[in-house]
């Protein structure tokens, strides 16, 4: 904090805090009692008298989710959302990246501290430089398909647009990360002999909500058991496969 960075840290959900003028702790549940629940404000988290903290509890149950999501920060309640939490999942791609994923740190066995300060020096440069030209490519692509954007001259009543599930004018989802595609953008100028471009760094804009998951199946579905009729037909065909690889 002494440094200009502000926790957000994500708490159990079974956790106490009370509000400023209380006197006894609750759980956190009275105030997110059920799914598509909010709430945010001032608190004094934990009951035990050691780890007592004073800041904003941001927290959020979205549909779909077992639990919520309870954040505490020191940010005001009306400066933060709960959404950036989010933005969490970005640290596991990284350290996929600096492994397994793009530079092989899992692989480099060092024991001596100044070696591994320069490799990881090199390998920090490495993935700025990369995101870079990732995101340089990536506004290209999106300039060039918002000027040219596919099916936009075709009839309304046409089965391209009936079955289009984005709006006009939305770029598709992003199939490839800024670091994978930088990497591709620096093998593909090195096989054409062409010189190394900087790139650029495209700030986001933070996430205002939490992505729904997926649908899951319904229990039923899960459940439900082979008719005898479905039986038989999975019987004939294993009878014919037979047949086939005997002749």
């Amino acid at each position: 904090m002494a440094w200009g960075w502000h926790p957000f840290l994500r708490i159990n959900v079974g956790s106490k805090a009370r509000l400023p003028g209380e006197e006894t702790f609750a759980w956190l549940s009275r105030w997110i009692p059920s799914p598509g629940t909010h709430w945010q404000g001032k608190v004094e988290c934990f009951a035990s008298k050691k780890g007592r903290v004073n800041g904003t509890l941001l927290i959020h149950w979205e549909p779909g989710y077992e639990s919520a999501w309870v954040i505490l920060t020191d940010l005001e309640p009306d400066e933060a959302m709960v959404s950036w939490y989010g933005l969490r999942t970005w640290i596991e791609g990284g350290f996929k990246d600096f492994k397994r994923g793009l530079w092989g740190w899992h692989q480099s066995k060092m024991k001596r501290a100044s070696s591994v300060e320069r490799l990881w020096l090199a390998m920090a440069v490495a993935q700025l430089w990369c995101v870079s030209l990732g995101c340089q490519a990536e506004a290209q692509q999106a300039a060039e398909f918002l000027q040219h954007e596919p099916g936009v001259l075709l009839p309304e009543r046409h089965i391209a647009h009936r079955r289009r599930k984005r709006a006009a004018g939305q770029l598709p989802a992003r199939r490839l990360s800024c670091v994978v595609r930088g990497r591709l953008v620096l093998l593909a100028l090195q096989y054409q002999s062409e010189p190394f471009p900087v790139g650029i760094l495209r700030a986001q804009p933070w996430p205002e909500t939490i992505t729904a998951p997926q649908k899951q199946p319904k229990a039923s579905a899960l459940t439900k058991k082979t008719t005898p009729k479905e039986k038989e037909r999975r019987k004939r065909q294993k009878r014919r496969a037979r047949e086939r690889l005997r002749a």
